[in-house]
């Protein structure tokens, strides 16, 4: 029996188009449901972020003493994992796997006025974004020694830039309580119930809304950290932790040391009495 090659060929072609078709036509129709389902799916409501009471109305500025590291935090006691992602990676052995709390102490507590959270919340914000830009839009004298003039090793230069983040956190609160950068909060309008320094003042081009720079405290551990900024706005205050010490809680229960309350605060390597 003879068979035509050709004509096998030809046939197992045609089969093979009908296939392809029938798969496109499937794709096609399973494509078309998805779409379908996609947009009859209602869109689910954004629902409003809910803070506490009194919640970006104080920032606290926790330095580390042997390194430099610095963060932020809106609670006056350091929280390890959320403190432990604002530190950047700037080389081997430089971050550290967790934090250890008797390394840390507060630096400054930056206060805004009663019911105004929301421009603390804004000012931490902006000043999160400067941290970012320090640790990865760093100049050429991160990477030259100014003595010698030699290339900086990568372990140096990431000691340096650790190093570098308390004197820049310190510029960047004075920059930003100063109303500088876009969409900044400081700048309110003159309105019942917000404390505003009307000898720093702004117009707006296009509503003519004349704006001034809110009155902001800040309290520090070590009056002379300050000084690392070149210039403060008349709209910020400065105050000292006149009575704060770091001390054992030992000598906080030496009159009720049988209690087992007494007992229990011992255990605690110390605590920050302001």
């Amino acid at each position: 029996m003879n068979i035509n090659p050709l004509r096998s060929i030809t046939e197992q072609l045609g089969r093979l188009s009908v296939s392809i078709s029938r798969a496109a036509s499937a794709r096609q129709a399973s494509t078309s449901a998805v779409t379908a389902t996609t947009t009859t799916k209602p869109r689910k409501e954004v629902v409003p972020t809910k803070f506490e009471p009194g919640h970006g109305e104080k920032i606290w500025i926790f330095t580390n003493f042997i390194n430099g590291l610095t963060v932020y935090s809106h609670n006056p006691v350091l929280k390890p994992n959320r403190a432990l992602r604002q530190i950047p990676f700037n080389g081997k052995k430089l971050k550290p796997s967790k934090i250890r709390k008797d390394y840390w102490r507060p630096m400054a507590m930056i206060q805004f006025p009663e019911g105004q959270g929301h421009i603390g919340r804004s000012v931490y914000h902006i000043m999160r974004e400067l941290r970012m830009r320090h640790d990865l839009g760093w100049e050429d004298n991160m990477i030259h020694d100014k003595e010698s003039g030699r290339t900086l090793t990568r372990h140096e230069r990431g000691q340096k830039l650790n190093g570098m983040q308390k004197p820049n956190a310190i510029a960047d609160v004075a920059a930003v309580l100063s109303g500088l950068g876009k969409g900044n909060k400081m700048w309110q309008p003159a309105k019942e119930g917000i404390e505003t320094v009307a000898e720093v003042s702004r117009t707006d081009e296009k509503t003519g809304e004349v704006a001034s720079l809110l009155k902001t405290q800040v309290w520090w551990v070590d009056p002379l950290d300050k000084n690392y900024a070149q210039t403060w706005s008349p709209n910020v205050s400065h105050y000292a932790f006149k009575e704060g010490s770091f001390q054992p809680v030992e000598s906080l229960v030496e009159q009720d040391a049988a209690s087992p309350e007494a007992e229990i605060i011992q255990e605690k390597p110390a605590q920050v009495v302001v």
